[in-house]
């Protein structure tokens, strides 16, 4: 898939993800709605923030990035990215809506998120350092 392929494709989905969250918020009624109602809404909102946020990294990286990558590592980067920040604002709004979340709840959470994108940065990197092997001694 060449890169133009790969911006189409993530731009046309987008927008129907977009749509489809459109289409979600007004069509179902919050108060009448049973549990698939708000499966909808959050994944239809999460497919979106997802796409939207990731294209938007990407392209940020590809204007800004003062190193020099292939434009595969900035999808990759971009596309990692945007999967934790959408999860996380789509778990803070859902807190929010079962009126679960305050400060504490968010700075916890947050907490946890760059824990978690801290770690999955130091395996990363970790796994790319090669050790000499070590030869015995006789």
């Amino acid at each position: 898939m060449t890169l133009r392929q790969y911006i189409f494709t993530m731009v046309f989905a987008t927008v129907l993800c977009w749509i489809s969250w459109v289409f979600v918020i007004s069509n179902v009624d919050p108060f009448q709605t049973t549990m698939l109602g708000f499966v909808f809404f959050y994944a239809s909102l999460y497919l979106a923030l997802l796409g939207t946020i990731s294209l938007v990294i990407f392209f940020c990286y590809k204007l800004f990035a003062s190193r020099d990558l292939p434009l595969f590592r900035y999808v990759q980067i971009s596309s990692r990215q945007s999967l934790f920040i959408s999860t996380f604002l789509v778990i803070c709004l859902y807190l929010q809506g079962q009126q679960y979340l305050n400060i504490w709840n968010a700075l916890l959470l947050m907490a946890i998120f760059i824990l978690f994108i801290s770690f999955s940065l130091s395996v990363k990197h970790g796994s790319k350092q090669t050790h000499a092997p070590t030869e015995g001694h006789n």
